[in-house]
């Protein structure tokens, strides 16, 4: 089980650099060859990216819609002992607000590896940043 960050999501939707390799591997989560887990907020901050990038409300929808096919993705609602817990990663990681709940829920979930390209998650303790294209490779 990998936790999936935001920016994977976002790579693929917003046609960045690395759009290719996204979209194969979220192929591989929607069909349930591999599983992974992102969280609410996580979610909410890539409509948010997208709304600022000038997606509307039918692109909005359309994600949302296939988020919901994935036979592979599990969506963990944070609860309010995770925020207050990821508060805490924040002082003592110095992590933003949205990495340390991405840590918090790993360490809820007893999640080790995270596909992220955000290098802030180097060096965590528990944990292991791996990029969709590692995960192909292997």
């Amino acid at each position: 089980m990998f936790f999936i960050d935001a920016n994977i999501f976002l790579e693929l939707l917003l046609g960045q650099e690395r759009a290719d390799e996204c979209e194969r591997f979220l192929r591989l989560v929607h069909k349930g060859r591999l599983r992974g887990v992102t969280t609410d907020f996580h979610v909410d901050t890539v409509i948010i990216v997208m709304e600022n990038h000038g997606l509307g409300p039918a692109d909005i929808r359309t994600f949302l819609l296939s988020l919901l096919s994935y036979e592979g993705l599990e969506i963990y609602i944070l609860s309010m002992a995770d925020r207050l817990e990821a508060t805490k990663h924040m002082e003592s990681l110095k992590l933003d607000f949205d990495d340390a709940l991405a840590y918090q829920a790993m360490l809820s979930l007893n999640i080790r590896d995270i596909v992220s390209y955000d290098k802030h998650f180097d060096g965590l303790p528990g944990i292991r940043r791996v990029t969709p294209a590692q995960i192909l490779q292997s």
